[in-house]
């Protein structure tokens, strides 16, 4: 079902993925779909894309479709680096700070199921896709990213803590 479509089944195309920093995102269910209770979305995380630590007070879960992800999380049962493996489900609590990368030479392919909040700031700052491989953001993009997370109550991780995970920034 395409986001906002009721009444019929399809599959997304090309034209319905974004570019959110190096991530591919195909919306397949939009909140408004289920009541504002959950989104559904498909990613897909070339190698070597790395996602810094970010908190957000949405929960997030995971199904790798294909390849694997590794997933950090600061704290609950899940704490430290962690690899998903294709068929691998994973959830990530409100408000747990988490980062995410691909450090493999093949994509990552996710489903994820998120709530409002997480679905609306993707899509504010979500892309066209483009053929070819990611540019590196500009300034303005990166500025962008924070004053809407900021927006959405979202934390983004310093290069300190990033780096003391072993997430080297710039």
């Amino acid at each position: 079902m395409t986001p906002g479509n009721h009444n019929s089944l399809s599959s997304p195309t090309d034209d319905q993925t974004f570019d959110v920093f190096g991530v591919q995102l195909q919306f397949l269910v939009a909140p408004e779909e289920t009541a504002n209770q959950s989104s559904l979305y498909k990613g897909i995380l070339p190698p070597g894309i790395i996602i810094p630590l970010h908190s957000h007070p949405d929960s997030e879960v995971f199904y790798v479709l294909e390849g694997s992800l590794e997933v950090y999380q600061e704290s609950g049962a899940h704490k430290g680096w962690q690899t998903a493996s294709s068929g691998t489900a994973l959830a990530v609590p409100p408000g747990v700070k988490h980062a995410l990368r691909n450090s493999t030479s093949a994509p990552s392919v996710t489903i994820a199921v998120t709530q409002h909040g997480l679905y609306e700031f993707f899509r504010e700052i979500a892309k066209p896709a483009q053929a070819g491989p990611p540019s590196p953001p500009s300034p303005e993009d990166m500025q962008m990213l924070f004053t809407t997370a900021s927006k959405y109550s979202y934390w983004m991780g310093p290069p300190e803590e990033n780096a003391a995970i072993g997430i080297r920034l710039g």
